[in-house]
């Protein structure tokens, strides 16, 4: 069960799929969530994402909620903004199973860039050596984009090294997702890139990283194909968000925009080239 709680965020990243859904300080409220929670049938997971959880006040009660209805395994996906070290033992004491954390680079000026300021460089990586040493599991999501493409692989390494985070999510920017004010900052050429890319799968091989792809074309794989699950990587990813937006196999939505190169279902897609 993946449950939003907030409609509110401290960041206004480049690549956000809902920034323009967002408003001001507004969040579920909390029986609102009990009885959403409550009816779930399946009990397996839950996971509170979007924008940024930790800023709901009631977030510990709704945590032990979920917990009290018998999900076995609960998650948050945050931008880390909010944590200390004296909350995430309150939310690990909660029942919290695993801490999802949205990444950029560690390169100060792109952090800015992308995140548009609103955590600071060096909050971030002060959050991330907390994190790093909690003993919950942990996984880091990075949205590779024209802006961070260049220092993934450098990065992954030292979140590795330095900060011990061996589970990642890469998600590509897929073009489609809103009409992006910043296209000339997030969109990427695949063969200009190649050897960026490369340098990418060098270091997941070299450190046996626990990884997922999502929303990538098999363009992007090359010759690292093991690392390619279509079923897994787009059909199962392709979310109702998209399928609203897309008509996915009626109406090309690209008939004008022509963004085939970017589009992680050119794969499968009947208007491939139009």
């Amino acid at each position: 069960m993946d449950i939003r709680i907030v409609n509110t965020c401290n960041n206004d990243c480049l690549y956000c799929l809902e920034s323009s859904l967002r408003n001001k300080d507004k969040f579920i409220s909390k029986d609102s969530l009990f009885t959403a929670i409550s009816k779930e049938e399946d009990k397996s997971n839950i996971t509170f994402f979007w924008w940024n959880p930790l800023l709901h006040p009631e977030l510990k009660e709704i945590m032990y909620h979920s917990y009290k209805e018998w999900f076995c395994w609960i998650g948050l996906l945050s931008n880390t903004q909010g944590i200390s070290k004296k909350y995430l033992w309150e939310l690990i004491t909660e029942w919290l199973s695993t801490f999802w954390i949205y990444f950029n680079s560690f390169d100060k000026k792109n952090h800015e860039i992308i995140n548009w300021w609103w955590i600071s460089y060096e909050d971030y990586l002060h959050n991330l050596k907390l994190l790093a040493v909690s003993w919950i599991n942990l996984k880091i999501i990075i949205h590779i984009n024209d802006l961070n493409i260049n220092t993934v692989a450098r990065d992954v390494l030292i979140l590795r090294e330095k900060y011990w985070f061996t589970n990642f999510d890469f998600i590509n920017y897929f073009p489609f997702d809103k009409p992006y004010l910043n296209k000339d900052l997030l969109e990427y050429n695949i063969q200009d890139n190649a050897k960026q890319i490369e340098l990418i799968f060098k270091v997941v091989k070299k450190f046996s990283l626990k990884v997922n792809f999502m929303k990538f074309s098999k363009d992007f794989f090359s010759y690292f194909t093991e690392y390619y699950n279509y079923e897994r990587g787009v059909l199962n990813q392709i979310w109702e968000e998209d399928i609203q937006r897309l008509n996915w196999k009626w109406t090309p939505f690209c008939y004008e925009e022509k963004r085939c190169e970017q589009c992680f279902i050119k794969d499968n897609c009947r208007y491939y080239g139009i």
